[in-house]
């Protein structure tokens, strides 16, 4: 007879495989935003593969520093460090080896959110989650081209279901 445990497992669904954009780490990290808090419980509990490059962890250093979110009192270094925590780095796109065949990345018009999109097909993600309008109009090209669903957040909780994710600490803490 199957152990209860092994057979338990082998019918989960895998993990997700998400690029954040930085807007939704922003949301987690400064705002504690109630759309994303699911996410937030998520990456704690190891419930998504959140993949991350130098590129896009550099670009949320400096967002972090914003002089708009002074007032939030955030510990950039905490947060980063959860950050860290929580994802797994791979290189960035333009440092990978190149391979025949390879997918069309659509175009986006902000060019520093090239970086979301170009990780997000490198990677071989399932979703990438954003709110930047720029990002969100390639959502039909990145699912054409890419394989990979293009998602507001409030979006791609319902469809991964997260929503029952029990919560999670605020990851801007020391």
């Amino acid at each position: 007879m199957a152990d209860a445990a092994a057979l338990a497992h082998s019918t989960q669904a895998p993990t997700p495989r998400v690029v954040l954009d930085s807007n939704i780490w922003v949301d987690i990290l400064i705002f504690d935003d109630a759309v994303a808090r699911p996410i937030c419980a998520a990456l704690e509990a190891g419930r998504l593969d959140a993949i991350i490059s130098p590129a896009c962890r550099e670009e949320l250093r400096r967002v972090l520093d914003y002089p708009q979110f002074a007032r939030y009192a955030v510990d950039a270094q905490a947060a980063l460090a959860w950050v860290d925590r929580v994802t797994r780095s791979v290189a960035d796109p333009e440092d990978a080896a190149r391979v025949q065949g390879e997918a069309f990345v659509p175009r986006c018009k902000d060019r520093d959110d090239q970086k979301f999109l170009a990780l997000a097909d490198a990677a071989d993600v399932a979703y990438l989650v954003s709110k930047d309008r720029a990002v969100l109009k390639l959502k039909r090209r990145m699912a054409k081209y890419c394989d990979v669903a293009v998602l507001p957040p409030k979006q791609f909780v319902a469809l991964v279901q997260l929503e029952n994710t029990p919560p999670a600490a605020i990851p801007n803490q020391a």
